[in-house]
């Protein structure tokens, strides 16, 4: 299949007809695409659909043979650009009003500027923001797996061979598209496959499969700060 969207795609670049075709073979892959993004079911009518479908149209217009396969390569670029949608919003939502009033007389000598201390004080508090709002995100979709993210400080594995197991075994689900849709739509952990193509044993998988389960969504999603405490520097995905 994957040779056959590239070269579908390098097609695409000049036919329009050949365009329209890719779009709606790929039309599951690009939803799918977006309920990760969005952590939920997503649909044509959702903002984040008309965002992942310019990307992918992107994608046709600038991808070469060098790029590897298309899917692949247009994946990525609809998931760079979901993720930069959600870091704008995130900015947007700190943008800090400042009251018309702090703006009204002069302030007296030796006293603090009123509108800088209001800037310095909101922009602190929506610094701050960052890391709760990502974690109650995180929450929300990880109860659809039958647990909260506060859940994992008890059942997360320590630094050692055992950690660096459970975050192959996500890594590998991260990087089978099968394996990760099957996760989202049963909201189980793909046991029985998951103990052939990792290290663990299906006991230990079952015993951490939380953790598992929760660097998948977290790494999948859009949580670029979470990212980085629950991989503990590592990279799967």
């Amino acid at each position: 299949m994957g040779f056959g969207e590239s070269a579908l795609a390098l097609r695409a670049k000049t036919d329009e007809r050949a365009r329209e075709e890719l779009i709606s073979r790929q039309e599951k892959n690009i939803l799918r695409i977006v309920s990760l993004a969005k952590h939920g079911f997503a649909t044509k009518s959702d903002d984040e659909w008309a965002i992942a479908l310019c990307a992918f149209s992107h994608a046709i217009d600038t991808y070469s043979p060098t790029k590897g396969a298309f899917v692949p390569y247009a994946e990525t670029l609809m998931k760079r650009s979901l993720i930069d949608e959600h870091r704008a919003k995130a900015r947007r939502a700190q943008e800090m009003p400042v009251s018309p009033s702090a703006f009204e007389g002069e302030p007296d000598e030796g006293e603090p500027n009123p509108v800088l201390a209001t800037v310095i004080e909101q922009s602190v508090r929506a610094a701050d923001t960052t890391l709760p709002d990502e974690i109650l995100a995180a929450n929300a979709a990880l109860k659809r797996f039958g647990f909260g993210f506060y859940e994992l400080a008890d059942c997360s594995p320590g630094r050692g061979k055992t950690k660096e197991a459970c975050l192959s075994a996500a890594e590998a689900v991260l990087k089978n598209p099968l394996a990760l849709e099957q996760l989202m739509r049963t909201r189980q952990l793909p046991m029985k496959w998951l103990a052939e193509q990792s290290a663990l044993p299906k006991k230990l998988l079952e015993r951490y499969r939380k953790y598992i389960i929760a660097t998948i969504v977290i790494c999948a999603g859009e949580f670029p700060a979470l990212q980085g405490y629950i991989r503990g520097g590592r990279n799967p995905s």
